[in-house]
C-alpha cells in the first residue's frame, strides 16, 4: 500500500486533521508500526489484513508524543491515561499465520557436524 492511502487511512482513523507541522512524524510512525508488525508476524511487508493494525500503533504512537514510557499523565487538572493495543488487535497480531521456521527458534538442536576441539 503506497504511503499516500496509509496516511490517508491515519486521518480517516484518527478523526481529526493531522497539522502539516506533524506529517513527517505520523510517517515515521507508519513506517515504525509497519515494521513491528512485519517482526511480530515474520513477513517481509505487512499483509492487507493487519493494515488497520499498523495504523493503530501509529495512531498510539501519536498520542502518545512528549509522553513515551509513561502509562498516564496529569498536568494542570488535567489526566490522561494512555492505553496499550487493544486487546482484539494483540490477538490478531499473534494468531496471524507466520512464515514457516521465521518464528520458531531451535535453540536445542546441536549442529549435524558436532566436532569438539581434542583436549591437551
Amino acid at each position: 500500500m503506497s504511503d499516500k492511502s496509509l496516511y490517508q487511512r491515519f486521518q480517516n482513523r484518527f478523526g481529526g486533521i493531522v497539522e502539516a507541522a506533524d506529517r513527517e512524524f505520523v510517517e515515521q510512525a507508519l513506517i515504525d508500526a509497519g515494521n513491528a508488525v512485519c517482526d511480530l508476524v515474520g513477513r517481509e511487508a505487512v499483509p492487507e489484513r493487519l493494515l488497520d493494525v499498523q495504523v493503530e500503533l501509529a495512531i498510539i504512537a501519536f498520542n502518545k508524543r512528549g509522553a513515551e514510557g509513561e502509562s498516564s499523565r496529569s498536568e494542570g487538572g488535567i489526566s490522561r491515561s494512555f492505553e496499550a493495543l487493544s486487546p482484539l488487535m494483540q490477538n490478531r497480531l499473534l494468531n496471524y499465520p507466520r512464515k514457516v521456521g521465521v518464528i520458531r527458534a531451535t535453540y536445542d538442536e546441536r549442529p549435524k557436524d558436532d566436532t569438539t576441539i581434542p583436549s591437551e
